[in-house]
């Protein structure tokens, strides 16, 4: 349900050919080494990506999205929203009002109070002027990059789960039940905007000051071509809850949410259609940029579209061993394809509590895994008791 404000992230403008590259790819599985639920997704370079969610978990990969380790927070409640200030410079945002700030890069981070004890959902910027959203329909602004924060009155106790600056003046704010917000003076007030729907709305986004898209549970689709003064149904072409969206800035945009759910309009939300993902988790935000993509959401899944950088030695393991199905009613199965993996690898099986509760001696070519309750579970593989690689699986009954 997290968010991709065009003045918080930086918005790529893909080359028709880098485009269509990227259309034609594929999304794979990227172990990501965490069960806990990931809520927001950022791109920082080809190299390096974080990505954050449940109990304070932040993690970053340095080598393209394929291995992930673990950051310090400092904080253990959700955190839900990231935003780079400059090439060292983040923000995150969480739940209790509280912002992380890092100024190295992630490798430590400082907490601070904002105006509010409210859970901080998305965050928006232009310029120095940042405004964040979040539950009982708060919203906090601050002028100065994130140091000193004032509380704006919305005019609503719904939950408000997406913000979006589509210029210094204008900003948009939507949220639950279908309620829609618009300021034009940099976010120090905000009036009703008619959306014309009573479903939650969990993301918000304008592809050049005219054209508009809003994504929703029950595949709600809202897009607008008047600057966000009207808005009219779009056939998103599913009825799975929409929680993100992500606009290229070439017309390109695209949506996910629950069921592994990714969608991809090419001509500004008008149309959609179908992408192929592995998962059927939900998948609460996605980010594009460098020739690449992610997606990320519960069980800690991460997918990852076409380039990126690929390590040889993680490359074995991701197309050595095969798991099936995923999710599996009551056992899947763990295949090893690569010969020269057969017989050197074990097996640990870690629940969501963090308890390990199978594990195996060196596994000749297939190892079954059942008798587990239903829930989602981390596959971690060894080589001489060393782990080597995780993925995560769900157990249906």
């Amino acid at each position: 349900m997290h968010q991709t404000p065009n003045a918080m992230r930086t918005t790529i403008v893909f080359s028709s050919t880098l485009l269509a590259s990227v259309a034609c790819a594929q999304w794979t599985s990227v172990p990501s080494g965490t069960l806990t639920q990931l809520e927001a997704v950022h791109l920082v370079s080809s190299t390096t990506i974080l990505a954050c969610g449940k109990d304070g978990v932040l993690i970053r990969s340095m080598n393209g999205g394929t291995n992930w380790s673990p950051l310090t927070s400092g904080y253990g409640d959700d955190l839900n929203e990231i935003m780079q200030l400059d090439a060292a410079s983040y923000l995150v945002f969480a739940d209790g009002g509280v912002v992380l700030r890092s100024v190295n890069g992630g490798d430590s981070w400082t907490l601070a109070a904002t105006s509010t004890a409210n859970e901080l959902v998305s965050a928006a910027r232009n310029g120095n002027v940042i405004v964040a959203v979040g539950e009982s329909g708060t919203i906090v602004r601050s002028a100065d990059q994130g140091n000193a924060w004032a509380t704006v009155a919305s005019g609503t106790l719904s939950d408000l789960q997406s913000v979006w600056a589509v210029d210094a003046s204008t900003w948009f704010a939507v949220g639950k039940d279908g309620v829609g917000l618009r300021s034009t003076n940099a976010g120090l007030a905000w009036t009703p905007v008619l959306t014309g729907v009573s479903s939650d709305l969990n993301d918000v986004c304008f592809l050049d000051a005219l054209s508009g898209l809003i994504c929703g549970d029950e595949g709600v689709m809202l897009r607008s071509t008047d600057g966000g003064a009207t808005w009219s149904p779009a056939v998103s072409g599913t009825a799975n809850e929409l929680d993100a969206l992500w606009q290229t800035g070439s017309g390109t945009v695209y949506t996910s949410g629950v069921g592994g759910i990714v969608r991809v309009s090419q001509n500004e939300g008008i149309t959609w259609s179908a992408m192929t993902t592995p998962v059927f988790t939900e998948l609460t935000d996605i980010a594009l940029g460098y020739g690449t993509g992610f997606a990320v959401g519960d069980a800690g899944t991460i997918i990852r579209l076409g380039g990126g950088s690929t390590g040889l030695e993680e490359d074995r393991y991701v197309r050595g061993i095969a798991l099936g199905p995923n999710p599996g009613e009551g056992e899947v199965v763990l295949t090893v394809l690569d010969s020269s993996l057969q017989g050197q690898l074990s097996m640990e099986v870690v629940d969501e509590r963090g308890r390990t509760v199978r594990r195996s001696g060196t596994i000749p070519s297939t190892a079954r895994i059942g008798d587990l309750a239903p829930g989602s579970y981390l596959l971690r593989l060894l080589a001489d008791g060393v782990p080597v690689h995780t993925r995560t699986f769900i157990m249906l009954h």
